[in-house]
Order: structure tokens, then sequence, then C-alpha cells
């Protein structure tokens, strides 16, 4: 692999070296400067973050027990270093639900495609972590992305008031199988090309939750849940001529945040989903059929 010669921009990485501000203001300044100049670069699935839309579930006081929903969310985002790839996506998918006693419990499938913006670096500095421009720069662009897959919860619920229910604990996954450019481009980069490359197409998830159902008397509902989780495997980070990989790496978690209201048979959200170099903003909905 060859990398380009470094450079430095005076104008942002050593406009604090002036020998007449005190030292004592230099050094934390220049600190500050040098780090935020250090390019780095995480390539992974666009699953992250993005594969925990809202599976709506009947509440105990609902006259049904089962019920059968479609369901479509549209997420905005971005990925990578500070977040600066952006992310879309669409996806779209069926579940089933049931109350059980004082259980709930769904399963069904999805799909999504999606758009991953690959941006360019202008520039790299020698450092413990590589980014290798020339790779990443000939191929950068738009990158579609398509998944598939299936995804499973069940939860433990207690009344809350005459009308709620608080589903106290909860237990969510899904497997997912990526296709497309975006992974055609991250499986075909070498590995000296970022600080680290997700290559598999499968990702898993397992997590845990807890949600808070109120129902008025109009039968209106108005919920929120919180789910935090892993996708069960880490990346290690790449360091460059000195051996293939470091001991630092990333464990690959999420957490999502999740506002829901139904009425009658549809129910809208919003979602606020963080990961692991990845954050989006989603807006979906579930329809009771």
């Amino acid at each position: 692999m060859l990398f380009k010669e470094q450079h430095f921009n005076p104008m942002s990485c050593q406009a604090c070296m002036n020998p007449s501000k005190p030292f004592f203001l230099i050094l934390p300044a220049s600190i500050f400067l040098l780090s935020s100049c250090i390019q780095k670069a995480y390539y992974q699935s666009p699953v992250l973050s993005n594969a925990h839309a809202y599976h709506a579930m009947p509440v105990a006081s609902d006259s049904v027990s089962s019920a059968f929903y479609a369901s479509g969310a549209l997420s905005f985002g971005g990925m990578n270093d500070r977040l600066r790839d952006n992310v879309m996506s669409f996806q779209g998918g069926l579940h089933q639900s049931h109350v059980i006693d004082n259980m709930r419990l769904y399963y069904g499938a999805s799909a999504s495609v999606g758009n991953y913006q690959v941006k360019p670096y202008d520039y790299y500095y020698h450092d413990t972590y590589y980014v290798d421009t020339i790779s990443i720069n000939k191929n950068a662009g738009n990158k579609f992305f398509g998944t598939y897959g299936g995804y499973a919860g069940i939860s433990a619920s207690t009344p809350m008031g005459r009308l709620g229910e608080w589903r106290y604990i909860g237990i969510d996954g899904s497997f997912m199988n990526e296709f497309g450019d975006y992974y055609t481009f991250r499986k075909n980069l070498p590995d000296s090309a970022a600080t680290t490359i997700d290559r598999k197409k499968y990702t898993g998830s397992l997590g845990i939750s807890t949600e808070f159902i109120f129902k008025r008397r109009s039968q209106n509902k108005f919920g929120i849940k919180f789910a935090f989780g892993s996708y069960l495997r880490s990346l290690h980070y790449y360091q460059g001529y000195y051996s293939t990989y470091d001991h630092s790496q990333d464990n690959l978690l999420y957490f999502a945040n999740t506002y829901h209201f139904t009425v009658k048979k549809a129910t809208a959200y919003l979602q606020l989903n963080f990961a692991t170099h990845a954050t989006n903003v989603q807006f979906g909905f579930n329809y009771r059929l």
C-alpha cells in the first residue's frame, strides 16, 4: 500500500504555535487542534442503528389479543468518524403479535433499501490509525445498499393505572443479510485503507428494552420505549505498517429511544437511534390489518 506524503495545514494545525503566547495556553490548544486533524475511517454495516424499527403490539385492555401489522419507516443519519458519511434508507415489514397473559410477543420479517454516501478524504496524517485516501477517494460516492431478514421479541408486562401497562423487561433480536454496492465497497477495500472495516454481510443483534404505554378513555395510546443492545461482534483497529491489527476494538452497541402514538389501527412513531459510529432519526408507522 502506497501512501501520499503527509501535509499539515498551517492555518488549522499550527496556528496555535505562536511564540508570543504563554506556554500554558499553547499546549492545551495544540493538543486539541492536532487531535482534531487525525483522520480515521470506520466502514460498518448500514444495519447499525437502522435495524430496530418499532413493532406495535396490543395491550391487555384491547379488544384483540392477536394482531397482524404492516409497517414502514424512513431513516436519515450519519456514520463513520464524526458521522461524516450521510445514510438514508426506507424499510418495510410485516409482523404478527400476541397478548398471552402477562407476556407480549412479536415476530416478523422486513426488507430495506438505502443509500450510503462515502465522502472523500482531503488529507491524512501519519498516526497509529491510517486512512488510505487513494483507495477510498477513487471509490467515493453514493452507494446503494439493501437488507432483508427477520426479527422477534418478547416482553413481560404489568398493569399501569386503569388502562395502561408497563412492559418492564423485553428481549429483542434480529438477523439481517446485506447486499448492494456499499457491501461490495467494504469487501474490496484493503485492510490498510481504514481504521476498521466490517466485511460481513450478516448482522445479528440482541438487546433488552423497557416500555411504558398510556391508554386514554378515547382508546388512543401514547408510549415510550428504551432499548439497549449489541450487534454481537467487535471490530479490531488496523494499526498500519507494524502489525495487521492492534489490541483496540469497537464493540458494536446500540441505544434506541422510541415515542409512539396510536389512533385506532394506526401507530406512528419517532425513533432516535445511537450506535457505534452511527446515529439516525427514524420516522415510521405500523398499521393493524
